[in-house]
């Protein structure tokens, strides 16, 4: 009789294998971590083509987690329906579900040491997380990635909600950074405020 499906059955102190036959009857047996994970190993697992500047990627509870390096450019938010032209240091973007953060970096991160830094645009909280207000950012994942920074960078409305302390020149909002920088081509890295974390934190 030939083998229909088979039903892997953990416990705290064993694990059980049962094959389904095709008559529906049952053989089970224990299995040993070792031979399972001799198996597991079997199993050709593959991510498929990641995008372009991806720092990692993994998936839990099936759920992709992504993160992603986007180079320093000139961005063009909206805020108080005033679209700007602003140039933004480079950021690492991070989602998960529908949940999206953001921080800034000096420059491409190469271990997990390279240190964060609040990224300067207000609607971020202190822990990067993005307040996504009524914008309809798509669940996290490799092809929709890029399209939720965009949706962030420039398709969403800025207010004043979480700008204090984002910049070194004017912490009590960031908007007034963006008004002096609005138009010029690089942004001055000596004005990003310390996240006080690492890269690996996000990747915990």
């Amino acid at each position: 009789m030939k083998l229909d499906h088979v039903i892997l059955t953990i416990y705290p102190e064993a694990t059980l294998l049962e094959k389904v036959l095709e008559d529906g009857s049952r053989i089970t047996h224990p299995i040993s971590p070792a031979d399972l994970a001799g198996q597991l190993n079997r199993i050709p697992l593959s991510t498929g083509l990641l995008p372009h500047n991806t720092l990692f990627w993994r998936q839990e509870a099936g759920q992709e987690q992504i993160a992603i390096y986007a180079p320093p450019r000139l961005w063009q938010p909206i805020a108080y329906d005033r679209r700007y032209r602003l140039p933004l240091p480079g950021l690492v973007f991070l989602g998960q579900g529908r949940q999206y953060t953001v921080f800034a970096v000096k420059q491409k991160p190469k271990t997990p040491e390279t240190p964060l830094y609040h990224l300067p645009t207000p609607n971020v909280a202190e822990n990067g997380r993005i307040c996504l207000g009524q914008a309809p950012f798509p669940i996290a994942g490799r092809a929709t990635i890029y399209n939720a920074l965009k949706l962030f960078m420039e398709g969403s409305q800025f207010n004043h909600d979480n700008s204090r302390q984002r910049c070194v020149s004017f912490p009590d909002s960031s908007l007034e950074l963006w008004a002096k920088l609005d138009g010029q081509k690089r942004f001055p890295l000596d004005e990003l405020v310390p996240a006080r974390k690492q890269l690996k934190k996000l990747m915990t």
